[in-house]
Formats: structure tokens, C-alpha cells, sequence
């Protein structure tokens, strides 16, 4: 059986990702969010979706932080 996709809307992708969801529509203007591409998305009509995968590897991209790198 094929796995079925989460999709979400500009409001659910904004929160699983804690933009606010102008930001991220104004990402998809731009091609941009926090500094690097902006992620990936599917126009339906006027409905606007994101896959959870392509938000996932979206945010895969970006480094964990683990400390301040502050000397002591």
C-alpha cells in the first residue's frame, strides 16, 4: 500500500516549522527563508500545500547547535 503523505496548509507548515505563516508566504515570493532556500511547495488552484518530508529535509540542513561556543 502506498504511504500516504502529510500535507499541510501555509498556516500548519508556519507552526511545525515556528514562523509565522506571513513569513512563510512571503518565503515562497522570495525563494528564501532563514537564509537559504526556501522549502519546497505544490500549488493546487489557490491552495498552497507542503509535504511534511519536504519540511523535514528543509530544516535537515541546518547544523545543531549543542553550546554558546562562549570561552571560558
Amino acid at each position: 500500500m502506498p504511504q500516504i503523505s502529510e500535507q499541510f496548509d501555509t498556516n500548519e507548515a508556519a507552526a511545525y516549522l515556528r514562523f509565522k505563516p506571513a513569513t512563510l508566504r512571503n518565503a515562497r515570493h522570495t525563494g528564501r527563508l532563514a537564509g537559504v532556500t526556501a522549502p519546497r511547495y505544490k500549488k493546487l488552484g489557490s491552495t498552497v500545500r507542503y509535504e511534511r518530508q519536504a519540511l523535514d529535509e528543509w530544516m535537515a540542513q541546518f547544523k545543531e547547535q549543542t553550546s554558546t561556543g562562549a570561552a571560558a
